[in-house]
């Protein structure tokens, strides 16, 4: 059995909560920062609770696929994720999941982030990605 990990970060980002909220989930400024995953990354969805949230490649393939389980705008984001990227909208969910949080103190805000758990194999590969990518959340909110 392999040994499942959770990827945390966080970072400080001088913006209100509402501003880092809309770069996390606004599409204009997504593929800015999921680039750090995939360049042509993009993600269709809504945030709301109960809608399915679909990362796809610059070619339109799936990546993974999920469900928002958590929207509580602009504290706190988790999606669920499929096992399969092409489930069907209502599948059961596998282990996966991310959870966002946002945290507002005197013009600041402390944004965490939790991605898993997950094989040993993925974290080495996306802990960097997830490195640079709260660095795009960072520079894209402080821009706005």
């Amino acid at each position: 059995m392999f040994d499942m990990e959770t990827i945390k970060k966080s970072i400080e980002i001088k913006a209100s909560d509402d501003t880092v909220w809309n770069t996390l989930t606004n599409p204009q400024f997504i593929n800015k920062w999921a680039a750090a995953f995939e360049a042509g990354t993009t993600v269709v969805s809504d945030w709301q609770e109960g809608s399915v949230v679909t990362w796809k490649n610059g070619e339109g393939k799936n990546l993974v696929k999920g469900r928002v389980e958590v929207s509580y705008a602009p504290k706190m984001l988790k999606v669920r994720y499929f096992d399969d990227e092409n489930a069907a909208d209502d599948a059961k969910f596998g282990a996966y999941e991310e959870h966002y949080l946002l945290t507002e103190h005197e013009g600041m805000t402390l944004f965490s982030v939790e991605s898993g758990p997950m094989d040993e194999k993925y974290i080495k590969d996306m802990d960097p990605q997830w490195d640079e990518a709260i660095k795009l959340i960072r520079q894209l909110s402080e821009a706005q």
